[in-house]
């Protein structure tokens, strides 16, 4: 088996990126959560540099895809999508709890200030 550089090059990647939401989550800048998920994507993408063919070939096999370059471009997109979904319901939470500040801090203001 021949390495290329990707092969090399990902996985010290996946390191650095690693090391850096370990020492994150140390701070408190990271919950748990986000900690486990971020780890578990470097550490795929670094499997995927080290074997991309075994690893390809299975998921076309679990997919019933012919090709496993289609079937790693299908389930990167199935990722995104599902990225795509998990963000917004994010961005609908913080705009409920962005109109619900605006509310007790509107209402807080007027009983201050009951002349305005």
């Amino acid at each position: 088996m021949q390495i290329r550089i990707f092969q090399i090059i990902v996985p010290l990647i996946a390191a650095i990126f690693i090391i850096g939401l370990a020492t994150g989550y140390r701070k408190g800048k990271l919950n748990l959560r986000e900690l486990l998920l971020s780890i578990t994507f470097w550490i795929g993408a670094a499997c995927l540099a080290l074997f991309p063919d075994a690893i390809s070939n299975f998921v076309a096999e679990v997919f019933g895809i012919k090709s496993n370059v289609n079937a790693v471009i299908f389930l990167s997109i199935g990722v995104i999508v599902y990225i795509q979904f998990v963000l917004y319901a994010e961005i609908k939470r913080n705009r409920r709890l962005l109109t619900s500040l605006t509310r007790e801090l509107a209402l807080r203001d007027a009983k201050k200030n009951p002349e305005a």
